[in-house]
Parts: structure tokens; C-alpha cells; sequence
């Protein structure tokens, strides 16, 4: 697992459209990246205080490292 801040530029939020303008934020999201870059399973929270599903991601992740 690799995580990551887009704090400084904001490249990552604007070219993925994950970035809040208005507050300079990214939206609570989660992607999970196969080993060849692909993205496999996103999942974005419609609320920034809310926790993302953390069984659906894992279930993400236990698809792909079944392969």
C-alpha cells in the first residue's frame, strides 16, 4: 500500500477529478491499482467526513491478488 499527498500542486486531484477548488481539498476517495498501473476498483465518499467502505476496498484487493 502507497499513500500519497497532493497537497503542494494539486496535479493529482485535477487530473483524476478528485480535487474540491473551492476548498483546496481532495474529495475522500480510494483507488486500488493493479501491479501493472491499471486502476481496478474506485470507490469516492460523497461525504469528506465520512469513512470510506473499507470491506469493499478489501474485497477489491482480495479479487486482484487472487489472480
Amino acid at each position: 500500500m502507497t499513500t500519497l499527498s497532493d497537497h503542494r500542486d494539486a496535479s493529482f486531484g485535477t487530473a483524476y477529478g478528485t480535487l474540491i477548488k473551492e476548498l483546496r481539498l481532495l474529495a475522500r476517495c480510494v483507488f486500488v491499482v493493479d501491479r501493472d498501473g491499471v486502476i481496478r476498483y474506485i470507490q469516492v465518499v460523497k461525504e469528506v467526513t465520512q469513512e470510506p467502505d473499507y470491506a469493499a476496498v478489501l474485497e477489491a484487493v482480495r479479487k486482484l491478488t487472487k489472480k
